[in-house]
């Protein structure tokens, strides 16, 4: 895994994310208002095309707004809900409340409640969004309903029976594909950030390895698969003299140090071998039940090696750098705690008998 190549920020991630289905959403719609040229032009007065334009207009001009930074995100999903109350008013003055318009306010209700659609709300403005957009919707759909049925108006064209009943459907139909639509979206859209947020809280952000909770759990769970005759294993890595680097390069090229390392010891990684961060500049290598511990050793002494033959590049200055490697082997009478004590007794003794060596 190449560590460095990770420059995309979550929030950016997560922006990016919304951002493509804001133009999925906005080319879906765009395409209704196309597709409803023509029978607007059979069935209303020309007052109804008209607002279709309008909406034909905004819906391809907002591809500009949905180009730009999280503040004209915000601006288009205000606005969008604006533009689709308006058209669903219009379309219920004109055609009349048995052709079902009316129900489009229920979806967008749903829909524009959803977090992803008015995305870094903080909770104060979320509460406030609902409790305007509940009440303008409700109020709408109230006053839509005594106006179709109290207020002639100048702009009203009704269908005949056959074409309202039809439009009736037709309606009913795409309110609940949408709701269904975006409740499957919302659905999508939180898997997606309870992953990303899942792999920050687990894994460290400078070396791209598990932390040392992610470890744990993995210690954990090999303490239950583990029998007498298979064992887990585990090694404890620590980088020698690693203060000299910080104190001679500074952090920076620490940093660097440890990303390099962490390269090296994950080349031998796989699904029965788990390489992590432990600490300051010490990582946790984990080797299921499945690895023999004399197979493991030899993977340990092999990574020692490779990290010794490494030339880290500081400050235009090649230097090298060694690792002691502390080892210990499960059986039923140790604990999780007992067998990392054991490798981090073996560290001291590599560290005690010279450094840049494996002490099992």
């Amino acid at each position: 895994m190449d560590i460095n190549s990770k420059k995309v920020t979550f929030e950016d991630d997560i922006l990016e994310n919304d951002r493509k289905q804001y133009k999925y959403n906005n080319t879906i719609l765009l395409a209704f208002h196309i597709a409803f040229i023509i029978p607007y032009m059979i069935l209303s007065p020309s007052h109804m095309l008209i607002v279709n334009f309008f909406s034909i207009f905004y819906y391809t001009f907002a591809y500009f707004l949905l180009d730009k930074n999280k503040k004209y995100l915000i601006i288009y999903s205000y606005v969008t809900l604006t533009e689709m109350l308006i058209h669903i008013c219009f379309c219920v003055m004109v055609f009349g409340w048995s052709a079902g318009y009316q129900f489009w306010i229920i979806s967008i209700l749903i829909t524009f409640l959803f977090p992803y659609i008015t995305p870094d709300r903080s909770k104060k403005d979320r509460y406030r969004m609902t409790n305007s957009l509940v009440f303008s919707s409700v109020a709408i759909f109230i006053a839509l309903y005594f106006i179709d049925l109290y207020v002639d108006l100048p702009i009203t064209d009704y269908p005949s029976t056959l074409i309202s009943h039809i439009m009736f459907v037709i309606n009913v139909l795409i309110t609940f594909t949408a709701i269904a639509k975006f409740t499957l979206i919302y659905t999508s859209q939180m898997e997606y950030k309870y992953v990303e947020l899942h792999n920050q809280a687990d894994f460290d952000q400078l070396t791209g390895l598990g932390n040392r909770y992610y470890m744990n759990d993995i210690l954990q769970d090999e303490e239950l698969k583990s029998t007498i005759e298979e064992g887990y294993s585990v090694a404890i890595v620590d980088i020698d003299h690693f203060k000299q680097i910080n104190d001679t390069f500074g952090h920076d090229n620490g940093d660097i140090v440890l990303r390099e390392i962490a390269e090296i010891l994950s080349v031998e990684a796989s699904d029965k071998i788990k390489v992590g961060r432990w600490g300051g500049e010490e990582f946790l290598i984990i080797a299921t039940h499945e690895v023999k511990y004399d197979d493991f050793l030899k993977c340990l002494e092999n990574l020692r090696e490779q990290v010794s033959k490494h030339q880290f590049n500081l400050n235009n200055q090649v230097i090298y750098k060694t690792v002691s490697i502390g080892a210990s082997h499960y059986n039923k009478s140790l604990s999780v705690q007992d067998v990392i004590k054991n490798a981090d007794n073996n560290l001291y003794s590599a560290k005690e008998s010279g450094r840049n060596n494996l002490v099992a």
